[in-house]
């Protein structure tokens, strides 16, 4: 009897053992792939995809966020209105995908993660909805609803918000560091970007909002421990691998101090325009005139963009922006101003020295009124570069006609 007892414990426990086996989620395969960093403006965020392997079909989701087509209707209207529409991607054929960020040079990471096999089969069923026509498209933002947000959102869903417990202490980065940390390769890009973001970028993140960037999601997975069916806790993520080297778009740690070269480049600048401003003599006078023009031209027009972006865009980020008190419509109006008063015109002199004093006090005033704490924005760099050449315009207008 003993032994008939035992041979049915063998035959109930085998289908039992089956059936775990085969339990629905088990032949899937949950990947975290991010891409390093690109060239492109729009690539310097970075880039990441789940992908999901099944052993039992064969078949592979490259599943991705972030996608935009520049052939859209009204693309770039919508972009400066900040109205962005973008979409979310599925390529069956991830291996061209890895191979096309390779050829770019782009270092990519894997991670597999240690989902139970029911986590595995939800976030499947979650991205498959997902990715329908009627649910794929979404309003992008930058930094609160993007490419690498909608990942972290959707793994933080299928662990039961263990991503986002993980991540709740402050990262000791503010958004503009992280801004300034990926955009520093390119000094036109960087400027632009310091110009024309305000203060509501200047507050230190969690890390749980850093992982709008996906080098600082894949770093915290790293981090993440959840519990399995069987109540022991384990790391999230099961491997890694680095799948290519690239290198070749490297971004610091850390952002690098840049206030002393725009510094130097503001000296160097309102310097020479001193200097060829007061000058008798005619070429240097012309000097003054091309570049003084020039420069308050490109103030004007920053402070139009400025203008717009903070009183009629939806782009939250280049609100109440302390950069208008350095390039404002003022810069403008004298850009106009000049040749007139380096012609010898009396009423244009006297307009371009009046507009000259405003700029150049606006742009002082900048500087002021950091003693206050309200106005915290970190825009030091702009500041060294815009007050001496907004001086220096002002102090070249020791005019005498060129004729």
């Amino acid at each position: 009897m003993r032994a008939l007892a035992a041979a049915t414990l063998l035959l109930v426990a085998a289908p039992c053992r089956l059936l775990t086996q085969s339990e629905a989620g088990s032949e899937l395969t949950v990947t975290l792939l991010t891409y390093e960093t690109g060239g492109r403006v729009w690539e310097r965020f970075g880039h990441n995809a789940i992908l999901i392997h099944d052993a039992a079909s064969g078949l592979d989701h490259h599943y991705d966020y972030g996608r935009f087509d520049f052939g859209q209707a009204h693309f770039f209207f919508r972009f400066a209105q900040g109205k962005m529409w973008y979409s979310m991607g599925d390529e069956t054929d991830p291996a061209r995908v890895i191979q096309f960020y390779a050829s770019e040079g782009r270092k990519i990471w894997s991670q597999e993660l240690d989902l139970t096999p029911a986590q595995r089969v939800a976030l499947r069923d979650f991205l498959a909805w997902n990715i329908r026509p009627e649910n794929a498209g979404y309003a992008y933002d930058y930094y609160r609803d993007n490419c690498s947000t909608r990942i972290r959102d959707a793994l933080d869903r299928a662990v039961g918000g263990a991503i986002r417990r993980s991540a709740l202490g402050p990262s000791g980065f503010t958004w503009r560091d992280e801004t300034r940390r990926l955009d520093e390769n390119n000094v036109f890009l960087y400027t632009g970007l310091m110009a024309l973001l305000g203060e509501p970028v200047d507050v230190e993140m969690s890390r749980w909002e850093q992982m709008f960037l996906p080098g600082r999601v894949r770093e915290q997975l790293d981090r993440v421990r959840i519990t399995g069916a069987d109540g022991v806790e384990r790391p999230l993520v099961k491997s890694e691998r680095i799948l290519a080297e690239g290198g070749r778009w490297p971004v610091p740690e850390r952002p690098s101090p840049w206030t002393w070269r725009y510094l130097v480049l503001g000296l160097l600048l309102g310097g020479l325009l001193a200097a060829t401003g007061g000058s008798p003599v005619r070429g240097p006078r012309i000097v003054y005139l091309a570049v003084a023009t020039l420069w308050e031209l490109v103030a004007g027009v920053v402070g139009l963009i400025i203008t717009w972006l903070w009183a009629l865009s939806a782009h939250m980020v280049a609100h109440w922006n302390e950069n208008l008190l350095l390039f404002n419509v003022l810069s403008l109006a004298l850009a106009v101003a000049l040749p007139l008063a380096v012609r010898g015109s009396a009423r244009g002199e006297k307009a371009a020295r009046r507009l000259a004093l405003g700029v150049t006090g606006l742009a002082a005033l900048a500087v002021l009124i950091k003693v206050w704490p309200a106005f915290h924005q970190s825009n030091l760099d702009l500041i060294a570069l815009a007050l001496p050449a907004h001086a220096g315009v002002l102090l070249g207008l020791r005019t005498r006609p060129l004729s």
